[in-house]
């Protein structure tokens, strides 16, 4: 719960005195004793303090929280999440159906290679320097050029990344077992280290299906990028051709993911 607390204070202080004498008045009884008895007059007198304090508490719900309620009265109510157990049961599942499954979660290849260019820059500078001599000074400058290289590339990938408001995840299913998902994941509710604590972890995630893939088709994880605009074979040959970088070792999702499958828009991953 998120609580936000409004406090007014009201603070008032009240005088009021009344008295009538023929000589003296205002006395108090104890001084009342040392005076002359032939002053004679009374006198009544009211002081008082008021303090008020008045606190106004709101309170008022996250997202999570509404999150945890809605799951709640959908398990309690019961009919409304549809859990497939074997992959068969996907069958009758349609978009717009609530669904929660299980399995392992993997960055798409795009997400994979930025991943994968940072792994080479943070390796090119623990290298230890090198000579002075002409030749490796020679080598010095190739590195550099083609640590450049790398960065642009790696600019402009990330730069293609966050034109689209969804980063879409691959998902092997442990229930239903043998089935693929795609997990698209709205980047706005993602931190900066969301992907990289989501990815390899086994999670469950309920969300509202968008797309079903029936067997033998196929579609791109990273469809929402400019590169998945290159044809399947140009893709996967160019990420194939970064693999073989030495002492990287990387293991990169296909581009191509055949049926049956289904796409998920998540509203909650436990993780």
């Amino acid at each position: 719960m998120s609580f936000g607390a409004e406090v007014t204070t009201e603070s008032s202080k009240k005088r009021s005195a009344t008295g009538e004498a023929s000589t003296k008045a205002g006395l108090s009884g104890l001084f009342s004793r040392f005076v002359d008895l032939s002053a004679q007059g009374s006198a009544t007198g009211n002081l008082s303090d008021t303090e008020r304090s008045i606190q106004k508490e709101e309170r008022a719900h996250t997202e999570a929280s509404v999150a945890i309620v809605l799951y709640e009265r959908l398990r309690q109510d019961g009919g409304y999440i549809v859990e497939p157990q074997r992959i068969e049961d996907l069958d009758g599942v349609e978009p717009g159906a609530l669904i929660e499954i299980a399995g392992t979660i993997e960055k798409n290849a795009i997400d994979s290679i930025i991943d994968y260019i940072d792994a080479i820059t943070i390796l090119s500078q623990l290298a230890p320097g090198e000579g002075q001599s002409g030749q490796k000074g020679s080598k010095r400058s190739s590195g550099g050029g083609q640590k450049s290289e790398l960065d642009r590339m790696r600019e402009l990938l990330n730069r293609d990344r966050e034109r689209t408001p969804f980063s879409n995840a691959i998902m092997r299913c442990a229930v239903p077992a043998d089935t693929s998902a795609i997990v698209t994941l709205r980047t706005e509710n993602l931190r900066d280290l969301t992907l990289s604590e989501l990815h390899k972890n086994s999670v469950r995630v309920l969300g509202k299906v968008t797309r079903v893939v029936g067997e033998g088709e196929l579609i791109c994880p990273c469809e929402n990028y400019g590169m998945a605009l290159l044809s399947p074979e140009t893709l996967e040959a160019a990420i194939d051709s970064m693999k073989n970088t030495d002492g990287v070792d990387t293991e990169l999702t296909e581009v191509r993911l055949e049926g049956p499958a289904i796409q998920i828009l998540p509203l909650m991953v436990f993780v």
